[in-house]
């Protein structure tokens, strides 16, 4: 059963990292949210204001470590930011959680935004949840999350016939200062053969564009028979400083990963292109920025730039990424309960 909105919506944070600071700005900012709860990991946020955190007047929320402490706040809706490519088993079993007490959930990692295509056994534990609770779960983000899912199959109606679609985020993460997220997860700093970074292993960096793939397809109709992941590195000729950080000289300050789906008459390739200085980069990309190219009839590119009047365009990212969530809130509060994707929800009725 669809339920109704109200003007204030019950809603906690869930991690105020790079993305979630900015998700957290703009509930306090909005006059149809009221803050319940904050969720923090750093020690040093434990007992801090929800509006310190967000460089926001006081707002008499105090972010906690307990997630007891959310639960019995009772929010209507969790905007769950948890690093879930570094914590997969915790941060579904944080979602399952909240989603069994009756708690929506929109996500905003990788991992989240097709969680059958991620993996089915973690999807059966949203389902479950989902069905425990009443709830509604969505992910969401902005690559993967937005770029591919929501645009492609717009331009799709313009085109004739298409043999290719290829979705590709280009950011220079020079600016990003998570040390966890850019070496530990990503591979920034460790030589190019290093198996320690969590996507090192082509299969696990796939899987966090599967999902994009697998909603254009669904989207357009078209059933995905098989995925390549692939990953490339190029190495720094000398010491890169950077916001997290330094890159010694033969360590990896260029990435590029994805997936390369296999529809039949149409493929669909996911590519995600990051650098720490753009004498780096090889022709991976044409520009910084986001870009969906149609090969077929007409041949197509299509660009979108965060950031036009000199914004650092990561930063310019997170904040798209958490809007995105924040404006997803009302077609979740008026869906059904169960699990959702991009594909799915009729998003119009957005915050002002």
């Amino acid at each position: 059963m669809a339920r109704a909105i109200v003007t204030g919506t019950r809603v906690a944070q869930w991690a105020t990292g790079a993305t979630g600071r900015l998700a957290l700005r703009a509930v306090i900012d909005s006059p149809d949210l009221e803050l319940v709860g904050v969720r923090v990991y750093d020690e040093t946020k434990i007992g801090r204001d929800a509006g310190d955190l967000a460089d926001r007047p006081p707002t008499g929320v105090r972010a906690t470590d307990n997630n007891y402490q959310i639960v019995t706040s009772k929010p209507d809706i969790v905007l769950y930011m948890g690093s879930v490519e570094r914590h997969p088993d915790t941060c579904f079993r944080d979602v399952a959680h909240l989603l069994s007490c009756g708690i929506d959930v929109i996500a905003t990692g990788s991992s989240f935004i097709d969680v059958y295509g991620f993996d089915p056994d973690r999807a059966s534990l949203i389902e479950a949840a989902c069905v425990d609770g009443g709830a509604s779960f969505l992910g969401v983000g902005l690559f993967p999350g937005f770029w591919g899912e929501a645009v492609a199959p717009v331009l799709s109606r313009l085109s004739y016939r298409c043999g290719e679609i290829t979705v590709r985020e280009s950011l220079s993460y020079a600016g990003y200062p998570s040390r966890e997220m850019m070496v530990d997860v990503m591979g920034y700093g460790h030589r190019p053969d290093s198996t320690s970074p969590i996507l090192s292993d082509p299969e696990r960096a796939g899987k966090a564009f599967v999902s994009t793939a697998s909603i254009i397809a669904k989207a357009l109709g078209l059933e995905v028979l098989a995925c390549q992941p692939f990953r490339e590195t190029v190495v720094a000729d000398r010491e890169l400083h950077v916001a997290f950080g330094v890159i010694p000289a033969g360590t990896v300050a260029a990435i590029k990963l994805g997936v390369r789906a296999d529809c039949g008459s149409t493929s669909i390739c996911v590519e995600h292109v990051t650098w720490m200085s753009p004498d780096v980069m090889p022709e991976w990309s044409r520009a910084e920025g986001y870009e969906i190219e149609f090969g077929g009839a007409p041949t197509m590119r299509c660009n979108l730039v965060l950031g036009t009047r000199g914004e650092d365009h990561t930063e310019m990212g997170c904040l798209a990424t958490a809007m995105h969530a924040i404006h997803a809130i009302p077609a979740v509060r008026r869906a059904g309960s169960g699990v959702f994707d991009l594909a799915d929800l009729d998003f119009r009725g957005a915050l002002r």
